[in-house]
């Protein structure tokens, strides 16, 4: 699944490849979580030319002109393309078709992309805005929650997969498996600012492998959630096991807090 990082330069690269377009056709192939009818879409959308894209928590925002806002979450495997003809492509759910002749696509072979018209506004910060104020406010109504849950939640912290939580609790030196109420607020403040560096390194490391990447995964660079490294960059032992159902990487170096 795409997480914060990616998502960041993928619609930067959006904006570079649409903005000013303009829009001649909407279809629109809806899962169950699609809010809005191709009809609401096309009024919405027909004739209007895109702004910029965002990325606003793990959903891509495409703000078009008249203030209409259309936001795409690619769930585990949705991918965005741009071509000239859509035909061949499968398992779409929205396709956007420019006076220009490009045609965007968003396609799921999962069929769990979800695209939202106009959604309401979110008020859980983002994992680029926290602070070490809210995040301890926050562990204190959560206190027997393990640290990656927290992490990981959307109702607390917007933009934070699975790998990612992995990669900060590393930097941190936190198990994944402590318990937030457990966790001294000197280290909050360095979790806070590991969730900082962790997520803009990698933002960095993405652009630098694949300057106009718009959908997919680059994860090598990443130092321990990664199946193929046995070592963290400091010579410990990768442990992979599952917490709460999810593939969780760490090491014997990250100081349990419980």
């Amino acid at each position: 699944m795409p997480e914060l990082p990616d998502l960041t330069v993928f619609a930067e690269n959006l904006t570079k490849r649409l903005k000013g377009k303009t829009v001649k056709s909407v279809e629109l192939y809806p899962t169950r979580n699609c809010r809005g009818t191709i009809e609401e879409l096309e009024e919405a959308l027909r004739g209007n030319s895109v702004e910029e894209v965002n990325r606003v928590g793990k959903e891509t925002e495409f703000v078009f002109s008249k203030g209409t806002k259309i936001h795409v979450h690619l769930m585990l495997s949705g991918r965005f393309e741009i071509v000239k003809n859509a035909q061949s492509i499968k398992s779409k759910i929205l396709v956007i078709e420019f006076e220009d002749g490009d045609i965007l696509v968003v396609h799921d072979y999962q069929g769990m992309a979800t695209v939202k018209l106009n959604p309401e506004e979110n008020f859980v910060p983002d994992a680029l805005d926290v602070t070490e104020d809210y995040v301890k406010e926050r562990m204190f109504k959560k206190f027997k929650n393990d640290v990656k849950t927290f992490l990981t939640d959307p109702k607390v912290i917007r933009g934070i997969g699975n790998a990612y939580a992995d990669e900060i609790l590393w930097h941190a030196r936190i198990s994944p498996k402590s318990l937030v109420g457990k966790i001294p607020e000197e280290v909050i403040d360095v979790l806070v600012n590991s969730i900082k560096v962790v997520l803009l390194d990698a933002v960095t490391e993405i652009k630098k492998a694949d300057p106009e990447i718009i959908a997919g995964e680059i994860r090598d660079f990443l130092k321990v959630h990664n199946h193929s490294k046995k070592l963290s960059p400091t010579g410990h032992k990768i442990i992979k096991e599952l917490i709460n159902k999810r593939p969780t990487y760490y090491t014997e170096e990250q100081i349990l807090y419980v």
